[in-house]
C-alpha cells in the first residue's frame, strides 16, 4: 500500500512548481465552447468561475458567481444547476436573456467583441453553419442554440437590413425538436428583414 504523507504549509510554500500550464484566453475558451455548443467546456468554465472568482471550484460555487453576476447587470436568475443547461432544472425567460444579451452589448469593447465572435453566425459557423442560409439572416444573426428531447431554444441579435441592432429569444417547450427549429428558421429572418 503506497504511503501518503502530508508536508507542513511552509514545505508545501516553498516546494518548486513540477509543471505548469497556461490557459487559452477567455475568448478562445468562450469560442471553444459556444460555436460547436460544447456541453463539457461549459461545465468546466462554471467550476472555473467557481475557483477563481467564488469559494470552490464546484458548479455551486460557479452558479453563485453567475447569480452575483446576473444580478449586477439587472437579471434576476431563476433556476440554475448546472453550467451547461442539460439539466431540465435549469429555467430562463426570454426576457431575462434578451436582457443579458443587451448587457452583454454594453460591456467594453473587448468582452463585447469576444463575446459577438464567440457565437455561431447563421448560416455561416458552429452549430448555425448549416441553417437559415439564402436569407435575411445569413451572415447578420449570431445566436445560440440549445437543444433537449422536446425542448429547443435560440438566442441571439441581428444586425438588421436596416443597420440597427436586434435582439432576440426563442424558447419553446414539449414541442418536436425539428419542427420548432423550422419556426425558428421562418422568424429569425423576418428579424433580421426588420427595417429592410
Amino acid at each position: 500500500m503506497p504511503r501518503v504523507q502530508t508536508l507542513p504549509r511552509a514545505d508545501v510554500d516553498l516546494a518548486a512548481p513540477l509543471a505548469t500550464v497556461d490557459s487559452p484566453p477567455m475568448a478562445q475558451l468562450a469560442a471553444t465552447t459556444n460555436q460547436p455548443s460544447d456541453n463539457f467546456y461549459a461545465e468546466m468554465l462554471v467550476k472555473g468561475l467557481g475557483a477563481r472568482f467564488g469559494t470552490a471550484g464546484t458548479t455551486a460555487a460557479g452558479i453563485a458567481v453567475m447569480r452575483t453576476t446576473l444580478r449586477g447587470i439587472g437579471v434576476r436568475p431563476t433556476a440554475m444547476v448546472d453550467g451547461s443547461g442539460l439539466s431540465r432544472a435549469d429555467k430562463a425567460s426570454p426576457r431575462q436573456l434578451v436582457t443579458l444579451l443587451q448587457a452583454m452589448d454594453r460591456q467594453p469593447a473587448d468582452v463585447r467583441t469576444a463575446w459577438r465572435t464567440s457565437l455561431p453566425v447563421i448560416g455561416r459557423s458552429g452549430t448555425l453553419a448549416g441553417r437559415m442560409r439564402g436569407t435575411a439572416a445569413e451572415g447578420r444573426c449570431s445566436a445560440k442554440t440549445g437543444t433537449l428531447r422536446g425542448v429547443s431554444a435560440l438566442s441571439g441579435f441581428c444586425t438588421t437590413t436596416g443597420g440597427r441592432s436586434v435582439y432576440f429569444s426563442l424558447l419553446e417547450n414539449a414541442v418536436d425538436a425539428l419542427a420548432a427549429k423550422r419556426i425558428e428558421d421562418r422568424m429569425v429572418p423576418k428579424i433580421a428583414s426588420l427595417d429592410g
